[in-house]
């Protein structure tokens, strides 16, 4: 049984690695990559009427902040969190959506410092998935009272999430990377 579990933690190990180098590939955390993807934060955020969205990016001990609308104080110096503080990196182990409605509530973030000091109440966030299949990140949206997301919503974001994926690749493939 010890076999079997050592070969899924050298696959994990694998795709985190190739999950990794890809976001230093896309070079995410340019100031190019932020205005391409300034114009997609913007959009989910009017277009799910919350006054926070982000595209994240999820490391082993960082979550950081690609680009960002409505984030303000110490976050938006900042541009990022610890990952253990990090709502985004739920969506990017599982690679499925993670929402949460109430914030205060759910057993996952109930205690997390931002929903105790900076007031987060929901949040849905999509996986950003590369065309090679890594979750690079999120697109995320955040609100400060409790909100239900219902189909419509998520639908929004996955699109909005396949567009941003979409045009961080582009910009790659334009300086001849693969």
């Amino acid at each position: 049984m010890s076999g079997a579990m050592d070969d899924a933690a050298a696959r994990r190990g694998r795709e985190d690695e190739g999950r990794l180098r890809e976001i230093v590939e896309f070079d995410l955390l340019s100031p190019e990559v932020d205005d391409i993807l300034q114009a997609t934060v913007v959009e989910a955020a009017r277009r799910l009427a919350l006054p926070q969205a982000m595209v994240t990016v999820v490391l082993d001990q960082a979550q950081l902040f690609a680009a960002h609308h409505g984030i303000d104080g110490w976050l938006a110096e900042a541009r990022g969190t610890p990952v253990e503080w990090s709502f985004c990196a739920q969506a990017v182990a599982s690679g499925e959506p993670f929402v949460v409605e109430d914030a205060t509530t759910h057993p996952l973030t109930r205690d997390n410092p931002l929903v105790a000091h900076e007031g987060i109440r929901c949040y849905a966030g999509i996986p950003l998935v590369s065309v090679r299949g890594h979750p690079l990140g999120t697109l995320c949206v955040i609100g400060k009272e409790a909100r239900t997301f219902g189909d419509a919503d998520l639908d929004i974001l996955h699109a909005l999430s396949d567009q941003a994926v979409r045009r961080i690749e582009e910009r790659r493939n334009g300086r001849g990377e693969t």
